[in-house]
């Protein structure tokens, strides 16, 4: 009888552990356009035992267990380069982002093209590093797309069409409102509805679920579902890619150590497969210095 308890008990507690599993992977992925306030914790890491941790933030442009995912690797390389030990520090706006910057709780924060701008007018803060693309060029672009299934072909056929965006302060959301209407004699109020969603990867899914006829987001998110029969419409010109930056007093130590450490990742032989593997796509080809100069055609886009 005793045996039997056992079993049935153990049974139970099964069920019981894959359902909270289950939802809780659904909560952590979420695609509703919130951002979920998710601690994530961070496995130890013998690198960096006994150094001064330095806390790096970052605009959760994805749910924060995929930000983690590719940005922490990043970080452990760091670590294992410097005297410091870096961790993230997620942030759900630009506003929080910055103000860790100004007020010291981050040594450095990864900021979006069109995001920077507004932070070096209000704030000062400088960039010192962009991260390469598969060409090994300094570039992003941004793209217009729809499912394969979809019957939109072109820019003219998103009249009355609905478009998921994603935040109103990146530079793809920015590209198509600002521009891409614009040069095709087209409006805002001429498409059926446009929503800004908190994460790219959220508007990935609407328009490939069919929930919205069309979106834009960055070149490099798409070339990881080319096998999902997307269909792109557009392309932006190439733009600087999204800069990592610091505040204008910042701790010099700490950025020559940042910027060594990056650096030096694209004058490895081993190629993005061995070093990089695991970061985000945005990062695995290295880096180079940046200068505010570098993003004078993204202000043209503001203005």
């Amino acid at each position: 009888m005793t045996k039997k308890r056992l079993m049935v008990g153990g049974v139970i507690l099964f069920v019981l552990s894959s359902v909270f599993t289950y939802y809780f992977y659904q909560y952590s992925v979420s695609v509703d356009g919130v951002v979920h306030r998710t601690e994530i914790i961070v496995p130890s890491d013998s690198t960096g035992d006994g150094k001064e941790v330095i806390y790096i933030s970052v605009i959760s442009r994805y749910p924060p267990n995929i930000i983690y995912r590719g940005y922490q690797p990043l970080l452990d390389y760091m670590t294992s380069r410097t005297p410091y030990r870096f961790k993230l520090k997620l942030c759900t706006d630009y506003n929080e982002a910055v103000r860790m910057l100004i007020t010291k709780q981050a040594a450095a924060a990864f900021l979006g093209s069109y995001v920077y701008i507004k932070a070096h007018e209000e704030h000062g803060v400088i960039p010192i590093l962009k991260p390469l693309n598969s060409n090994h060029e300094p570039f992003s672009r941004s793209v217009l797309f729809t499912a394969g299934t979809n019957s939109v072909y072109s820019v003219n056929d998103l009249r009355g069409k609905r478009i998921a965006l994603p935040s109103e302060e990146s530079y793809s959301a920015n590209w198509l409102l600002h521009s891409v209407l614009k040069n095709h004699g087209l409006q805002t109020q001429d498409l059926g509805a446009a929503e800004n969603f908190a994460h790219h990867q959220t508007v990935i899914d609407n328009v490939m679920r069919g929930a919205f006829d069309a979106g834009v987001t960055r070149e490099h998110l798409i070339e990881r579902i080319r096998n999902r029969n997307v269909r792109v419409l557009m392309y932006s010109d190439p733009f600087p890619s999204s800069p990592i930056v610091v505040a204008q007093d910042h701790s010099r130590p700490v950025v020559e150590a940042i910027t060594e450490a990056l650096l030096s990742v694209k004058r490895l032989d081993s190629g993005p497969d061995d070093v990089t593997k695991g970061w985000d796509n945005e990062f695995i080809y290295g880096f180079v210095k940046a200068s505010d100069a570098d993003y004078d055609a993204v202000r043209a886009i503001r203005r």
